[in-house]
């Protein structure tokens, strides 16, 4: 088996010395028009070849079970092999030998085997990346970062929303060493969540007290284009840091990683508070951002009351699984498609389509290793369970004599995924294999701004603080 024959053999590290030495070839030649293996069904579909499977009809039913998360098909057709088989044939990939069975062809086998290395290499730092530690760290990194530059700018604009968010943040140091030292180092997760949660929830009754307080006694706030250059890459940080959080959360299992996930979405919703708000004191009216910071707070203060109240209840028959998360979305189309594309092709019992999800995403931990699930280790059977149930309670499908069918509004949804769709084996497969004319279109615009904004940035950018102060 392919993953048997090159997992033992692989190093770790230094895996160009390893790609020259087998004779193999490095991604970046192998798709010069970006993307990699990790985005390609047609490496999967040479995976299966590689590993034994010369006939159109099994390969078609073994395709079919194939999920991978980094994909955006969500479901593959008949009619996808048959492009897989041409694309390959085309590309000299495989051959049909004298029994009209597919075999790889020695550049197929030299393909299959460097996307295999390379996805195995990435998928190893990847896993290295992300991990409870490794998250913390980053989460540190950037809250000193932002803390300093918010408190500081929030002084100079006289913004008490910016230099609470700023202060909010220094105090989120205190929730990383938590969860170190209680939820990993003494492996007391639940009471580090519970301490999380009620430091979110002071958080908020403190926002709401100061936003009242700025109500009553306005001060005037100064905006300026670095404010708002802050307060959006704060977002884009919090944003970040609430899908990482609440990954590798829900894949280790690890809940007070999972509250903090939901006090990023906190400090985000802040940040975005606080943009309205200067944008509103560019016409003198000062009090906005507090009322929003009131609402962000009341909302965030209700959600985790909700979820304390049930880490409380339920304890240790809390299903981590069950909390909303904003990560999810990286499984949820894709898995909803696959079940309502296969239900629409093949009608299969319920216990068939979740074996069917089961096995396909075995298989595509096997060829794509961590970008299947990104060490998901629950994405399985149960997780299918609960989507199948939701599905069925909204009446997406339907069961009729043990078999399920798309209702009229599942054949709508399953219209709108397919929109969603992405055709990797075309985007990466049909374009001339010649350096794309945008790979050096591109980096030429973006070196050209770069010039640009060094040299006329600070006079436009003064201008436009000059324009925002005169109004």
């Amino acid at each position: 088996m392919l993953a048997e024959s090159l997992k033992s053999k692989f190093p770790k590290k230094g895996h160009k010395a390893f790609l020259h030495e087998k004779g193999l070839k490095p991604t970046k030649e192998l798709f010069p028009n970006g993307g990699g293996p990790q985005d390609d069904l047609l490496y999967g579909f040479l995976c299966l070849v590689y590993d034994g499977v010369h006939e159109v009809l099994e390969l078609e039913q073994k395709m079919k079970k194939l999920f991978i998360s980094t994909m955006r098909q969500n479901t593959i057709t008949s009619k996808d092999v048959k492009e897989f088989v041409r694309i390959a044939l085309v590309k000299k990939f495989i051959i049909l030998n004298s029994k009209n069975e597919i075999v790889l062809s020695k550049k197929g086998k030299i393909f299959v085997e460097s996307c295999y290395v390379e996805i195995q290499h990435e998928s190893y730092w990847m896993g290295k990346f992300l991990t409870e530690k490794a998250v913390l760290g980053l989460t540190a990194f950037f809250l000193i970062i932002l803390s300093i530059s918010k408190i500081i700018i929030g002084i100079h604009l006289n913004s008490r929303g910016m230099m609470n968010d700023g202060f909010e943040n220094l105090t989120d140091l205190i929730k990383v060493a938590i969860i170190l030292v209680i939820g990993i180092n003494l492996k007391k997760d639940r009471l580090a969540s519970i301490i999380i949660i009620s430091m979110m929830l002071f958080t908020g009754i403190t926002l709401i007290l100061s936003s009242i307080e700025t109500i009553l006694f306005p001060s005037v706030i100064v905006p300026t284009v670095q404010g708002y250059i802050l307060v959006l890459v704060s977002i884009l940080m919090n944003l970040s840091l609430m899908f990482l959080k609440g990954l590798v959360g829900k894949s280790s299992g690890n809940l007070a990683l999972i509250s903090d996930s939901k006090d990023s979405k906190l400090n985000m919703l802040i940040s975005g508070g606080v943009m309205i708000g200067l944008t509103f004191a560019i016409f003198k009216i000062y009090f906005i951002d507090s009322i929003i910071a009131i609402i962000i707070a009341i909302i965030i203060s209700k959600e985790g009351i909700e979820l304390l109240i049930e880490i409380i209840k339920k304890k240790d028959e809390l299903d981590i699984t069950s909390i909303k998360l904003f990560s999810d979305t990286l499984y949820s189309s894709r898995l909803s498609g696959y079940l309502l594309g296969n239900i629409k092709d093949d009608h299969p019992t319920r216990q068939g389509l979740i074996l069917q999800f089961e096995e396909g995403v075995n298989l595509g931990r096997i060829y794509y290793c961590g970008f299947a699930d990104f060490f998901y280790d629950k994405l399985g059977s149960e997780i299918a369970n609960i989507y199948l149930e939701k599905l069925l309670k909204n009446n997406v499908i339907k069961e009729y004599d043990e078999k399920l069918y798309l209702t009229n509004k599942g054949e709508e949804s399953l219209k709108k995924l397919k929109k969603l769709e992405y055709n990797t084996h075309e985007r990466y497969h049909n374009k001339e294999t010649s350096i794309n004319k945008r790979s050096v279109i591109i980096p030429l615009i973006c070196i050209s701004f770069l010039i640009i904004l060094i040299i006329f940035g600070p006079p436009i950018i003064n201008a436009i603080n000059n324009w925002m102060a005169s109004i």
